[in-house]
């Protein structure tokens, strides 16, 4: 009986420690792979061979961790000897964890992939989202208005320079009158600027390129180099801003605002939100169209000065779906998780995003390029998604 406990505990703590290791290689490849900015510079068929090598070996520890958590006792049955069949209930459960080749090649296939979906495949496989929004007081010259929004680069060796330019190559056949960008440019390190600048300078559109700053463009450390780069490469950066596109005597406001949420990972910064600023000359008659990459403030900029339209990003949808979980999960953070909501007389739009928070795994969430017509408001609502 002692011998028999004394094997289930010890086969426990080799489960606990594989689990451990297996985690503690995750969390480490994922934190290290991120920030080799020579990865981030592959292009062509070396930027593919770079990223399933690399993503190979992320997300090996990642599946194994899987495994065991399939089979909590199946290491120890591996490494241990079989205790003497002088049976007790302690033995009893180890009998079934005789894990044959066949059944984990299948488990183990059938996890990797979908690591591998997730990580080489959806990622690759973006969604351009067209639909159309009324607007109040949209003048008569810029009915058929086309925006186009792409969001949350985060730009690191597993977004690299490469995969903008892909994003840029998409957008500029969408014939675009603008095209926004909403926040998020790097993932999390300055020196990777450029590779997220540099790409975007490409863009098309007839009126102009317009952006504003996200969360992880704060967490760097180095705003100021970010501002820089952005900057440099003319993508008309606002930060508590106004822009006016005219069309003859009619005019459409644009306002970019700072990001709300940058100090750290939970804090709020909404001092540096200066809405009397952003808002100051806007005319009552004119539409406004509204950026703001944490779509979490939404409410407070719609409570004050109703523009029209929001266009936000952040969440990523989600970026990996799980039933009920997901949704409930970024609700209840941000309140809004995805695609268009009615929020009293304006209209919220949320994008996927391009780029990962995290690992670099999509899961029924494809990134996202959004193709915005505006159109007259012939006084017609949408159902109130908040």
């Amino acid at each position: 009986m002692q011998r028999n406990l004394g094997f289930g505990l010890l086969g426990m703590l080799l489960w606990l420690v594989g689990l451990a290791v297996c985690g503690g290689l995750f969390g480490w490849n994922l934190a290290w792979l991120k920030e080799w900015q020579w990865l981030a510079e592959q292009t062509g068929w070396r930027f593919w061979l770079a990223q399933v090598i690399f993503r190979a070996l992320l997300f090996l520890p990642l599946v194994l961790g899987l495994l065991l958590l399939l089979h909590p006792l199946w290491l120890g049955r591996r490494l241990l000897p079989t205790p003497k069949s002088d049976s007790t209930v302690i033995a009893a459960p180890l009998a079934h964890e005789t894990l044959n080749r066949r059944r984990f090649m299948i488990e183990a296939g059938l996890l990797g992939g979908l690591v591998g979906y997730s990580s080489m495949i959806e990622p690759f496989n973006p969604e351009i989202v067209e639909l159309e929004l009324p607007i109040a007081n949209l003048p008569s010259r810029f009915e058929g208005f086309k925006i186009v929004q792409l969001s949350d680069l985060h730009v690191c060796a597993y977004t690299p320079a490469d995969d903008v330019a892909r994003a840029v190559a998409l957008i500029n056949r969408l014939d675009a009158d603008i095209v926004t960008i909403t926040g998020d440019f790097v993932d999390r390190h300055a020196k990777f600027a450029d590779d997220a600048t540099i790409p975007l300078r490409q863009l098309q559109a007839r009126e102009g390129i317009f952006s504003v700053l996200g969360n992880h463009d704060y967490y760097t450390g180095d705003i100021e180099r970010m501002i820089w780069a952005i900057k440099r490469a003319d993508l008309g950066l606002l930060i508590n801003q106004q822009t006016v596109i005219r069309r003859g005597a009619e005019r459409l406001n644009l306002v970019g605002l700072d990001d709300p949420k940058h100090n750290d990972g939970n804090g709020w910064s909404h001092g540096n939100i200066d809405l009397a600023r952003a808002f100051a000359n806007l005319h009552a008659s004119d539409p406004c169209i509204t950026l703001l990459h944490n779509p979490i403030f939404a409410p407070s900029v719609i409570s004050a000065y109703a523009p029209q339209l929001v266009l936000s990003g952040h969440t990523h949808g989600g970026q990996i779906w799980v039933p009920i979980l997901t949704e409930q999960a970024v609700r209840s953070r941000d309140r809004f998780v995805e695609g268009r909501y009615q929020l009293a007389t304006s209209q919220i739009y949320v994008n996927r995003g391009w780029g990962f928070t995290g690992p670099p795994l999509r899961f029924a969430k494809r990134p996202e390029i959004s193709v915005i017509r505006l159109t007259r408001d012939q006084g017609s609502g949408f159902r109130d998604r908040g």
